[in-house]
């Protein structure tokens, strides 16, 4: 009778860097500076929205607001749709003497499933865009629970294609990072 052999687990890759800086001007600075020396994946975390950093980090403009105009557009017509049917063909009745399709009637209703369609449209294009995830590994970080209180971090992955363990530690280091973490768990 053979024994199945037990592995011993790997130890876990490392997901990459996260680095804290004094405040949002440096971390906006260490950003461009990332994006110079040619690092794509990494992403900034700070208490607060910090004007310029979609293009301290060369983001592009988000494509949300497209899928949510079209959600907004798709509901809309939906249950406009649904009022002419339901008024003009299914059950039309001439009320004192009005048109069996009188749109200004619901315009409130209308109004309020393109808001809530628009809201779903961005909710969903929004997750399917970041590819969310409901636990990343920068959330095993020790400094990652100040990213909502008073720390802001640049968390650069090992993914990417310059990522070197010294070489991206000492870029960190001379961008000004007051402390430098290097986090396990990355994807395979």
């Amino acid at each position: 009778m053979s024994r199945a052999v037990a592995v011993s687990p790997e130890t876990p890759r490392p997901y990459g860097y996260v680095a804290s800086f004094a405040g949002p001007a440096e971390l906006l600075h260490a950003a461009a500076k990332l994006k110079e020396a040619g690092y794509s994946r990494y992403d900034a975390h700070s208490p607060f929205p910090i004007h310029g950093m979609d293009e301290a980090m060369g983001e592009k403009r988000s494509r949300v607001s497209y899928f949510a105009a079209a959600a907004a557009i798709l509901g809309g017509s939906a249950l406009l749709g649904l009022i002419y049917y339901a008024h003009v063909i299914d059950y039309p009745i001439v009320i004192s003497g009005k048109p069996m399709f009188s749109y200004q009637a619901f315009f409130p209703p209308i109004f309020a499933i393109c808001v809530l369609s628009a809201a779903f449209g961005a909710l969903l294009s929004m997750a399917g865009f970041i590819k969310l995830k409901l636990h990343h590994p920068v959330f095993e970080s020790r400094l990652f629970p100040t990213a909502s209180d008073d720390g802001f971090l640049i968390a650069v992955e090992a993914d990417d294609s310059l990522f070197d363990s010294g070489k991206t530690k000492d870029l960190l280091a001379s961008l000004g990072a007051k402390e430098i973490e290097l986090v396990q768990g990355g994807s395979r």
